[in-house]
């Protein structure tokens, strides 16, 4: 099984047999003198070794996927998984570890329900629950707000806490990002490769034995209808789910859905299989007591509340505090005090306004006030605080712009836009179509030609550096190739899909990288030198052999020593600086090698050296930026078409922002995007007023 790093070594490795024989044949058209290196006979053992090397590094990949210990590799991952779920739990909970002890109840499905459900549980008995079910398949289902991803979260984390060695690490997806059509097994592999960082072959191996529990949040997020019928993407992926084995059995699983759209499903005979359906019960005035009781610091202050829930328990004031978000913001909202005086900031007995006379009315004043608090509670980065009203219109754009998502359906490079996944990457649709188009397309043509114009300009300047001129030509198609693989190698580490917080990348991934990058720099750079010595007879080989093999241990180490915004970056935004920093590095120094190692082998002067090969790098990262950074330069334009005037504004550090609103509690992460803390934040922000264009 060959992974996306394979086909990105195979593809290089053809380019670079393509490269060798083109080499051979402009210098043989040229007719230029081989000197004492036959230059068709270098082209060819290069590209042999590289295609042995090739071979060799693909059997290896397979022995070490038959090698794969499962059991030590699941530990792993169950100690990355609780880390990171753990931080989940803290966020869903306002930054607390109180949660409401909901109560769930049994709802057989039409047939095929799993045995050894009971009538139901609560929040403190659901890993028990779980694991009595016969096969171990639970879909959580309630009213919006209800606490279905808390209930799956603490479910997930009680099976993590008291795991066996043999049992499957539960790991938490959002259906929001899966395919239209899924293939269960290969999404769940490319999500632990990901997001999780494991090798391609372990991640397969954990799902082939079923070391994996999927636990899918957000069914009712996959259709724009409430009501989705027989050939909704939700019913598409139900049917995969029931196609999902464990040898004779239907595999372990956990899925979350709203109970409207589960119903609506139902009626039109779909469901999970073998599977037990149980329904969060919206929360009772008692319970909404004792966890107020048990959450604030000061139970007098909200003595007004606490007795208007016992005495009108069926009230706008009870209703709108029926779901444990709404509990969990009031307490957020209210409990908010000055972190120099402790003064609190806001009085519950506010809640008691007679204006709040519907469940409706009592939630719309927690959302209006949970923005405000939250911009004053936490200081951005170096202690500066963002100003709440901007803070309101950065966020409403991006709740509008899912909105439109939902309900267009539409697509940016063949991927479905999520109505709820906040990936920066794929956020072009704001910057509009045609006119920014046109823009990045000049800029990048602009580019390229002042990078072509600076590197013949130099070349021009020092006579025949590289004579003759196809050989020129043949080495800068070698350093676009090189820089093209490396780009689609790197493609697989740093792509938008590949960040999560808490997540870092092992040392033995340095060591790889290390190996990786000396390798095929070492190949190309053997190849430059038998040019520059053929083609330049008073050269020394062995002088022209060792600058070169300088020069690849240099650029190896470049291409393995993560640089700010490379893939270990701690959140989602990091992708986009990880394809401007490879974008402009990978082609800049190949051509600061190529011109560095001529310009020496010519016997050139220090200052002629310096000045050619830092004017070279320079120019051959303008020269192949715009092509190797395309997301940058998307990212650039995006940037340019939000701000304030366009009435759709975004802040120009985008990345920091959404960093910041994670650790606010604003947003949270789920799989490999930002979400909204709650869909009704969500829901009520894109409902703003539009403003006047």
């Amino acid at each position: 099984m060959v992974g996306a790093r394979g086909r990105s070594f195979g593809f290089g490795s053809a380019a670079l047999v393509a490269c060798c024989g083109t080499v051979a044949m402009l210098v043989r058209a040229a007719g230029s003198p081989a000197g004492d290196i036959d230059l068709l006979g270098a082209a060819i053992g290069t590209s042999s070794f590289v295609v042995s090397a090739w071979g060799a590094w693909l059997t290896l990949r397979a022995a070490r996927w038959q090698e794969t210990d499962v059991a030590d590799a699941s530990a792993r991952l169950a100690a990355r998984v609780l880390a990171v779920e753990r931080e989940a739990r803290r966020q869903l909970l306002g930054d607390h570890d109180r949660a409401v002890d909901v109560r769930f109840v049994f709802r057989p499905s039409p047939a095929h329900s799993a045995a050894g459900a009971d009538v139901g549980g609560s929040l403190a008995e659901v890993a028990d629950y779980f694991r009595r079910l016969r096969p171990r398949r639970m879909v959580i289902t309630g009213a919006p707000g209800a606490g279905k991803t808390v209930l799956a979260v603490q479910l997930l984390l009680c099976l993590l806490e008291r795991r066996g060695a043999d049992e499957p690490v539960p790991v938490r997806l959002s259906l929001a990002s899966s395919e239209p059509h899924v293939d269960v097994e290969a999404w769940l592999a490319r999500h632990l490769v990901r997001v999780y960082q494991l090798p391609r072959q372990t991640a397969d191996a954990l799902v082939a034995a079923r070391r994996v529990l999927p636990v899918l949040d957000g069914l009712d997020e996959l259709d724009t209808a409430p009501c989705p019928g027989y050939g909704s993407r939700a019913a598409r992926v139900l049917r995969a789910l029931n196609a999902y084995q464990e040898g004779v059995r239907k595999a372990e699983l956990l899925l979350t859905c709203r109970s409207e759209t589960y119903d609506a499903l139902e009626d039109s005979r779909v469901w999970a299989h073998d599977a037990a359906r149980v329904e969060i019960l919206p929360v009772a005035a008692t319970e909404a007591r004792a966890f107020l009781d048990a959450r604030v610091d000061d139970p007098s202050r909200w003595s007004g509340v606490l007795d208007r829930l016992e005495r009108d328990p069926a009230g706008p004031l009870a209703t709108g505090l029926a779901t444990p978000w709404r509990l969990t913001l009031a307490a957020t909202v209210h409990e908010q005090r000055d972190p120099a005086t402790g003064r609190y900031a806001r009085d519950p007995g506010l809640l008691l306004d007679r204006r709040l006379d519907s469940a409706e009315a009592v939630g719309t004043r927690l959302l209006e006030l949970f923005v405000p608090a939250t911009a004053e509670l936490f200081p951005g980065p170096g202690g500066a605080r963002f100003d709440a009203r901007l803070v309101r219109e950065w966020l409403t754009t991006l709740a509008r712009y899912l909105e439109d998502n939902a309900a267009t359906g539409r697509t940016v490079a063949g991927h479905r836009l999520s109505g709820t996944d906040i990936v920066p990457s794929r956020l072009w649709p704001l910057a509009g179509t045609r006119r920014p188009l046109a823009t990045l397309v000049v800029t990048a043509v602009a580019v390229s030609l002042t990078g072509t114009a600076l590197l013949l300009g130099l070349l021009a300047t020092q006579g025949p550096l590289l004579a003759p001129w196809p050989v020129l030509a043949a080495l800068i198609i070698l350093g676009m190739f090189t820089a093209a693989v490396w780009s689609l190698a790197w493609s697989d580490l740093a792509g938008e899909d590949h960040q999560y917080p808490q997540v870092r990348a092992r040392p033995r991934a340095f060591v790889q990288r290390l190996t990786a990058a000396l390798v095929t720099s070492g190949l190309l750079s053997g190849l430059l030198a038998a040019l520059v010595a053929g083609q330049n007879p008073a050269a020394s080989p062995v002088r022209t052999a060792a600058v070169f093999t300088g020069c690849a241990a240099a650029l190896g180490l470049l291409f393995a020593v993560p640089l700010p915004g490379a893939p270990e970056s701690s959140h989602p935004a990091s992708s986009i600086r990880s394809h401007l920093v490879w974008g402009l590095a990978v082609p800049a120094a190949v051509s600061a090698e190529v011109l560095l190692a001529a310009a020496m082998s010519a016997g050139k002067g220090p200052v002629t050296v310096l000045a050619l090969t830092v004017g070279g790098g320079l120019a051959g990262g303008l020269l192949f930026a715009p092509a190797l950074a395309p997301t940058g330069l998307w990212y650039a334009g995006l940037l340019l078409r939000t701000r304030r005037r366009s009435g759709r504004p975004l802040p120009w550090r985008l990345g920091r922002f959404l960093a910041w609103c994670y650790d606010a509690g604003l947003l949270r992460v789920a799989g490999t995007a930002y979400q909204f803390r709650h869909r009704e934040l969500q829901d009520h922000l894109a409902r703003q007023a539009r403003p006047r264009p």
